[in-house]
C-alpha cells in the first residue's frame, strides 16, 4: 500500500493512481527520475516518433543547425552524464568535419 501525505491535499498527482503495482511504479521512476543534469529536449530520433535530430546532428526541417549538447539524447545516460557529453561531441566534430569535405 502506498504512503499518503496526510491533509497535503487528497489527489495524487504524479504518478497517477492507475499505477498499482510494485512493477509499474518502479518503471515510472525508471523513466521519469532523473538527476539534475536535464537532457533529452533536442533527443536524435525520427520526427515521426518525437525526435529532434537526425543522427547528424541537424534539427529536422532546417538548414545550418545542428545541437550537440546533453539534449541531444533520447534517453538521460545516468546521473554523471558528463562523459556521455564528451563522447557525443567526439561523434559531432567527426560527422560536422566529413560534411566539410563533401
Amino acid at each position: 500500500e502506498r504512503l499518503r501525505a496526510r491533509g497535503i491535499g487528497s489527489t495524487e498527482v504524479l504518478p497517477g493512481e492507475l499505477l498499482r503495482s510494485d512493477a509499474e511504479l518502479e518503471d515510472h521512476v525508471r523513466r521519469s527520475a532523473w538527476g539534475h543534469h536535464g537532457c533529452g529536449t533536442c533527443a536524435i530520433g525520427p520526427a515521426e516518433n518525437g525526435g529532434v535530430l537526425d543522427s547528424a546532428f541537424r534539427v529536422h526541417h532546417t538548414t545550418g543547425l545542428r545541437v550537440v549538447d546533453a539534449s541531444v539524447f533520447p534517453r538521460i545516460p545516468g546521473f554523471f552524464i558528463a562523459c556521455a557529453v564528451y563522447l557525443i561531441a567526439e561523434k559531432a566534430a567527426d560527422v560536422i568535419l566529413a560534411d566539410a569535405r563533401d
